[in-house]
């Protein structure tokens, strides 16, 4: 009996600490001791800056005429391109940026990101769903508002942030317009 109660508690821990919400408190951890590089880990800066330069290249392109020939469509397919190409560095640097402001604002003023800290806080601050193999993790944050944002489990390295809403890369856009260079 006590080694039965000992394998479901190491197979309760082990499940515990390869879910999303594992990562989210090893993440606030990260925050709150002003860890850099370990609260880095917890992003996939390169999917997330993929994702961003698709949305700001998109957001750009359907305020201009839409193209009336298929000649304008290649043309702008190609145009569309070379856009994310260009913004995609910029916004991998911006990625990262943000990542490194909010882990050394962290506790420190009310404008930061502030993730809770603690078993029972994570069930209630995160609302996590389902989205094939992935989730979509969705949190009020009392500077920045609703933030939702896509989870997705990397085989080396478990659950890492992927993907942040469209909505949420527009008003972070707005609040501080990228420059195409």
């Amino acid at each position: 009996m006590p080694a039965a109660v000992l394998v479901l508690a190491a197979l309760g821990c082990f499940y515990a600490t390869s879910t999303p919400r594992y990562a989210l408190y090893r993440l606030g951890v990260a925050m709150q001791g002003h860890d850099v590089a370990s609260a880095e880990r917890y992003f996939d800066v390169e999917r997330i800056a993929d994702r961003a330069a698709e949305v700001i290249v998109a957001d750009y392109l359907a305020r201009q005429p839409e193209p009336t020939t298929a000649a304008e469509s290649r043309g702008r397919q190609l145009v569309a391109d070379m856009a994310k190409r260009r913004v995609r560095p910029q916004v991998v640097t911006r990625v990262r940026l943000e990542i490194r402001r909010s882990v050394e604002r962290a506790g420190v003023q009310a404008t930061a990101l502030v993730l809770p800290v603690g078993a029972v806080a994570i069930f209630r601050a995160f609302e996590v769903s389902r989205a094939g193999t992935d989730v979509w993790v969705t949190y009020r944050d009392a500077a920045q508002g609703p933030i939702r944002f896509r989870m997705s489990r990397q085989a080396d390295r478990g659950w890492q942030i992927s993907e942040f809403d469209p909505e949420w890369v527009r008003r972070r856009v707005h609040e501080e317009p990228a420059r195409i260079r």
